[in-house]
């Protein structure tokens, strides 16, 4: 059985406290119920080794998991089981290879040297966050895409939009607004995919197209896995991006750091990841009985793992809440970009992106400071950052 849950509720999903800062939270979780039944009857693991081994666990499934309104993803890579995981991902796998990657950080290259060019010109002040890390991986999913940037700003908005329904505090409200997102999105795509069908291209969306064609994709998975490429090509990654130029802004040293130090720069995007992990959890749902340390949990259960917590967890990252971009890689890895068959598969990409950034940042400034407050939008399911005003001198 999993432990009951106790009289205070150890996951208030939907408090303003939580939302800006669950690593409180999850050390509680970690100490007093590490399978934790919540309110809302998920069961929640909270544990390095515990959601590292759940992660990888072939007998767990997300094929089966009720998505609500997110149903739409069930057609996607994220929201299957092999052997159609397996299937949807072989689509793909060539384009996000390192010599692929070489290709797509030229093109983020370009992006950013225009944005900083028109900071240098100007008066050195940009919102990381729009003018920077939302462009760039906007324009570099376009081109992976074979399409014009276009929308940008809806498709961030509908993005988050949806992301509003994939935590296990979402209500009523977060459910209607995730819905029409899905609505949007899907009229927006099957626009796309009719401007390519009259007007091919030799872009990810042809391959998709081409898939169709052959029998190795249908309709409905085309048009979601656009939308799934859509959002994780510059969701996250955006995220991953204006934390560790918000780092740089709040301690100077790092400056210096990344522009001389090459050797470093693997080391500090990990432990951006890790603090700041922008998926804070995954779920699965169990089709066997399934132990989990001390606790066997029963078939039909449904697990949220916290990736945010066990890339928190002192067992594994001593002093964990302390940024430290020298962790060996012997001492853990982090979960950020999950683990096993469901791995991120442009985690070399998103990595590849940060780097552009943010080598393109030191060797051209010497300066990065805030230019005002930072603005949240955290949810518990998604760390996000909507403005972060900096001054580059």
């Amino acid at each position: 059985m999993t432990t009951e849950a106790p009289a205070a509720d150890l996951l208030p999903f939907r408090a303003a406290d939580y939302r800006a800062d669950p690593a409180p939270y999850y050390a509680r979780l970690r100490r007093e119920a590490p399978v934790y039944r919540h309110p809302t009857g998920v069961c929640v693991v909270s544990r390095y080794e515990d959601v590292a081994k759940l992660i990888r666990n072939p007998t767990l499934s997300v094929r089966k998991l009720d998505f609500g309104v997110a149903d739409p993803l069930h057609d996607t890579m994220l929201g299957q089981d092999a052997p159609d995981h397996t299937r949807l991902r072989r689509v793909t796998n060539r384009w996000f290879t390192p010599k692929a990657v070489e290709k797509w950080a030229k093109v983020m290259q370009a992006s950013v040297d225009a944005v900083l060019d028109e900071a240098a010109t100007g008066d050195g002040t940009l919102d990381a966050v729009s003018d920077l890390a939302l462009r760039s991986t906007f324009d570099t999913i376009c081109h992976v895409f074979g399409i014009e940037p276009a929308k940008m700003l809806e498709i961030q908005k509908y993005t988050y939009d949806i992301g509003l329904s994939l935590g296990p505090g979402s209500d009523e409200d977060d459910w209607r607004i995730s819905g029409e997102a899905f609505e949007w999105y899907e009229e927006h795509v099957r626009g796309l995919i009719a401007h390519k069908r009259a007007d091919p291209g030799d872009g990810l969306i042809d391959a998709f197209l081409a898939a169709q064609d052959e029998g190795r994709m249908s309709e409905n998975e085309v048009v979601r896995t656009i939308l799934l490429f859509f959002a994780v090509g510059h969701l996250d990654i955006k995220h991953l991006i204006v934390q560790g130029v918000r780092h740089m802004a709040e301690h100077p040293e790092y400056i210096g750091i990344y522009r001389d130090r090459p050797e470093a720069r693997p080391g500090f995007i990990n432990e951006i990841l890790r603090i700041e992990t922008p998926e804070q959890m995954v779920a699965r749902l169990t089709t066997q009985e399934t132990a989990i340390g001390d606790t066997t949990v029963p078939a039909g259960e449904v697990l949220v793992l916290l990736i945010g917590s066990a890339n928190r967890d002192p067992e594994v990252f001593p002093d964990p809440d302390r940024f430290d971009h020298t962790r060996p890689v012997a001492a853990g890895q982090h979960l950020a970009f999950g683990s096993g068959q469901h791995g991120c598969a442009g985690q070399v990409l998103a990595r590849a992106e940060a780097d552009v950034v943010f080598t393109s940042l030191v060797n051209r400034f010497s300066t990065i400071e805030l230019a005002g407050e930072p603005a949240f939008t955290h949810t518990e399911f998604l760390r996000s950052i909507a403005r972060l005003p900096i001054r580059l001198r």
